[in-house]
């Protein structure tokens, strides 16, 4: 690490006021420094070996000319005591800044992240404080300005905008594109703290150094070169969703094996090219003719799928190779995965795919769903045969599956899913760099337990237009057993990741449900801002309960404007609510036999204070009132033809179909779903989850933009 004199020599380079320290090499040095300073004077050692000065007791505050001989004494006995191998060239003596308030600026080059920024309160115990408001770097002014706004929102107002807009200045001297983080050979950063009074910010304190990381790209060029590279290995990965011609080796005779099971599932899904099955011995294999191996199969092989014994996986793939195929998915798993006594296979197994010439998905994986191409993944009854605009990625074979049975119950327009099992060759970074490049995809989903690259893969979320959505496992907290820096110490996996996500847009959800309702409500309304919810239905309850939902999930449920609230006066009668949120019975809604939602929609959507809309029915309460379920259906159909009549533009609208579970209601609510979606309206079983969905929608975006 860099000593303070020398740390402080680097902020001065790109703008960052710090005090004026001078070396004392002995007491009297100490002493005749203070008095010539003539006023009250930190002390302080020198040492590239110590970095948390106050705790290995380097640190003495307030020395006068009077005690700095022997304040220079205790700084080096104490830090002879508690670091006794440490080089210490002597102590920093500088002038006591002014009182005022103290903030820390942490910068790093994190080997995961890549050059990260920290920004919050300072002082001693920092670490010890709430946590630090992080950002990917390099960063932007607005972005410098919305960290400051985040960790200190009351401090900068008014009066003390000049304070804001000297720290913006100081984190960009750290982490703007012409920043030292960006810019100097060191891999961490502390400056803490920064006393920071009325306009003027100084650097009391501050540390650098460190080896950065060689292969982690720092700069938006560096970025950007690291993703051209992985993009040029991308040839071949139409093969993916649409191939040609796919073999699968390891196929098998036997119904109940895997290899056989797929194949018939792609064979009955109606796959679009030849299937070659590849098998020592069997002539026929569900009606297909097979082949001893791939070398004896037609060309013009471009996909294959892979389910022999691990110990065979290389040779097998050094088959493929040389068959020109583009693209395999190795299905096998005991790899990495299952013991680090497999790590010689699994290099081997990587060395047939280094070149990019060939790609690999895997190993470990279930297959791949494409409604183009009709790839089915298990039975083909089960995959959506429309498709659409969805592509989702994930590392688990159970939720991939999950998935594409829901997504076709549904009516979800889920146009591919991918098992992709270890990520071994191709990883979560190709997938998106693949989805962006692919004109059929609109939605980018991924379940996913480890990200090799999680700076690169966010930073290229950020560029993206295609909304991006995390199903996310395995969320545990890195341990740091021996940090070297304060920033070291606050940058954890879980910080960053949060920090990540809300600068990149990435909509991160914690359930398989979640992840559904948000897919749903993207299908359907795509993303946008505005956080004012109108909530409209028949039940007081259900409309304070999503009133608090919506209060969680950071939406406002707002008084409505005076024009709409004259519109709805026509609507009150005893019992009812016409304020937001909106609560008439269902008896209240109908004009003769007809029913009128749309009338109250419509006003809604035209208010200037209303973003978004929840509609809700009760459907057990409509199904009481009538002489039986049957009646009760046709009831309830009217009233969603009555919702279907709201004009299409202006907010987006969920609609919340509360069902008590029984079959009727149930299968009412999935008919009732594909049929909105195609309108633009999302459906939900409860409130909540149509609140939820719709809040996602928003704190997807870009914060730090």
């Amino acid at each position: 690490m860099r000593t303070e004199i020398e740390s402080k020599e680097m902020l001065a380079r790109y703008g960052i006021e710090t005090t004026l320290p001078e070396l004392a090499i002995s007491p009297d040095d100490a002493h005749a420094i203070v008095s010539r300073i003539g006023a009250p004077c930190a002390l302080k050692v020198v040492s590239p070996d110590i970095v948390h000065k106050v705790d290995a007791g380097g640190v003495r505050l307030s020395v006068t000319a009077e005690g700095a001989a022997d304040a220079w004494r205790s700084i080096m006995d104490a830090c002879r005591a508690s670091h006794p191998s440490a080089r210490i060239e002597g102590v920093l003596v500088e002038e006591m800044v002014p009182a005022g308030i103290e903030v820390f600026i942490g910068g790093r080059i994190d080997p995961d992240y890549g050059p990260v920024v920290l920004f919050g309160a300072g002082g001693s115990g920092v670490e010890q404080r709430s946590k630090p408001v992080a950002a990917l770097a390099p960063l932007a002014e607005a972005q410098a300005r919305t960290m400051i706004d985040a960790a200190f929102p009351a401090p900068f107002a008014g009066d003390d905008a000049a304070g804001r807009a000297a720290l913006t200045r100081c984190l960009l001297a750290v982490a703007g594109p012409e920043g030292m983080l960006l810019n100097e050979e060191i891999a961490e950063l502390d400056i803490n703290p920064i006393i920071l009074s009325g306009a003027r910010a100084v650097a009391v304190d501050a540390v650098a150094g460190g080896v950065r990381p060689a292969a982690t790209p720092r700069g938006q060029a560096e970025t950007a070169a690291a993703l051209d590279a992985r993009r040029a290995k991308l040839a071949g990965m139409g093969a993916l969703f649409n191939p040609k011609a796919i073999a699968f080796i390891g196929a098998s005779t036997s119904a109940d094996k895997l290899g056989h099971h797929m194949i018939r599932n792609l064979v009955d899904f109606g796959f679009t090219g030849p299937i070659y099955p590849i098998h020592p011995s069997a002539d026929e294999i569900c009606g297909l003719k097979a082949y001893p191996t791939i070398t004896d199969a037609p060309d013009g092989i471009d996909r294959a799928l892979v389910a022999v014994a691990s110990h065979r996986v290389p040779e097998v793939l050094a088959e493929c190779r040389a068959k020109g195929v583009k693209l395999v998915q190795v299905l096998t798993a005991g790899f990495a995965e299952f013991s680090s006594d497999s790590a010689d296979l699994e290099r081997r197994m990587l060395e047939q795919v280094a070149d990019g010439a060939m790609r690999m998905v895997g190993p470990n994986c279930i297959g791949t769903f494409s409604a183009r191409s009709r790839m089915a993944i298990g039975a083909a009854r089960y995959n959506p045969a429309e498709g659409g605009g969805i592509t989702f990625f994930s590392q688990s074979g159970t939720f991939a599956g999950d998935v594409v049975r829901r997504a076709q119950v549904w009516g979800l327009p889920l146009g591919r899913a991918l098992s992709c099992g270890n990520c071994s060759d191709l990883d979560m970074v190709d997938l998106l760099l693949q989805a962006e490049q692919d004109p059929e995809t609109e939605i980018i989903a991924f379940y996913m337990e480890s990200l090799r690259d999680p700076g690169l893969f966010f930073r290229a979320a950020a560029a993206m237009e295609k909304p991006v959505v995390i199903l996310r496992g395995a969320q545990t907290e890195q341990g740091q057993v021996a940090a070297s820096s304060h920033t070291a110490a606050m940058a954890t996996d879980s910080l960053l990741w949060d920090a990540a996500l809300a600068q990149s847009g990435v909509i991160q959800v914690s359930n398989v449900d979640d992840l559904m309702d948000t897919l749903l409500a993207l299908s359907a309304h795509g993303k946008g801002q505005g956080e004012r919810l109108a909530i409209f239905g028949s039940g007081g309850g259900v409309s304070v309960t999503a009133s608090d939902a919506a209060a969680r999930a950071g939406l406002t449920v707002p008084a409505l404007d005076p024009a709409t609230e004259e519109g709805l006066r026509r609507f009150g009668i005893p019992g009812t609510s016409v304020a937001n949120p909106i609560d008439i019975p269902v008896w209240g809604l109908r004009d003769g036999d007809r029913y009128i939602f749309e009338e109250i929609i419509n006003l809604l959507k035209d208010s200037p204070v209303i973003d978004r809309v929840v509609v809700f029915v009760e459907m057990g309460w409509v199904l009481d009132f009538m002489e039986s379920d049957e009646a009760g259906l046709v009831a309830l159909e009217r009233i969603c033809d009555s919702i279907t009549r709201a004009r299409p533009n202006g907010a987006a609208m969920s609609l919340a179909l509360r069902s008590s579970g029984d079959q009727y209601q149930d299968d009412f609510v999935r008919d009732q779903r594909r049929k909105f979606l195609k309108q633009g309206v999302s459906v939900y079983q409860s409130t909540s989850r149509a609140v939820r969905a719709q809040a996602r929608l928003i704190h997807g975006k870009r914060v730090l933009n």
